[in-house]
């Protein structure tokens, strides 16, 4: 059974089931009949080889898990035979409207998914090993501004935890929903995560308790 967000009582965990399930989820459903062709863009492929990535080796991973998940398993044809248009001809013109109007979604449906594990092979090979450096940097540095407060009796402003703790949250949601999002990879966007999710980290880890 799925879970709505606002069934999860508390929020943070609310907030995190809305972007890593309730958004990819509805992404995947509404993004295709908008934007059928979710096809990986050029700018995206241009940014992997500037790290010195080999484009091609990491592509023909991604097809090898699609192929191996989703085709070999039966599901993309299956699917694609479903919503194709009959090849009777007494069927009327909104029949056959709407059947290629589903053949054209489901087809996006399966470019969407496998643009997001071509997208999810990229982040691992060069955002992963970058966040989570800089993510326990921050934490470890928080920590210790966290532990030099309580040796001086210092207050901390709550509003201050729970805002970086939910920005945090928001970050790790954000990397779920990133390889479905409808938007083109960019370094700025990329740094701009890091730093954000770092922040959050930091903020949180050095306001978490301390004091009253």
């Amino acid at each position: 059974m799925a879970i709505h967000p606002v069934a999860v009582q508390n929020t943070f965990g609310r907030h995190l089931i809305l972007w890593c399930m309730f958004l990819p989820l509805m992404a995947l459903i509404f993004i295709p009949m908008l934007l059928p062709e979710q096809t990986v863009n050029p700018s995206e492929v241009e940014m992997v080889a500037g790290f010195n990535i080999d484009v091609n080796s990491l592509t023909e991973a991604a097809n090898a898990r699609f192929q191996s998940m989703f085709v070999d398993s039966g599901l993309v044809p299956r699917t694609e035979q479903f919503f194709a248009p009959s090849p009777t001809s007494s069927q009327s013109a909104a029949t056959t409207s709407i059947q290629s109007f589903g053949e054209q979604w489901v087809h996006g449906v399966w470019l969407m998914v496998y643009k997001a594990i071509w997208r999810a092979y990229v982040l691992l090979r060069i955002f992963f090993l970058p966040l989570l450096v800089l993510s326990i940097a921050a934490a470890v540095d928080g920590f210790g501004v966290r532990a030099r407060k309580k040796y001086r009796f210092e207050t901390t402003n709550p509003v201050f935890f729970y805002s970086s703790t939910h920005l945090v949250v928001l970050m790790a949601g954000m990397f779920a929903f990133l390889p479905l999002a409808p938007i083109t990879f960019s370094m700025t966007m990329l740094v701009g995560l890091l730093v954000a999710m770092a922040a959050g980290v930091w903020w949180s880890s050095s306001n978490f308790q301390t004091g009253t």
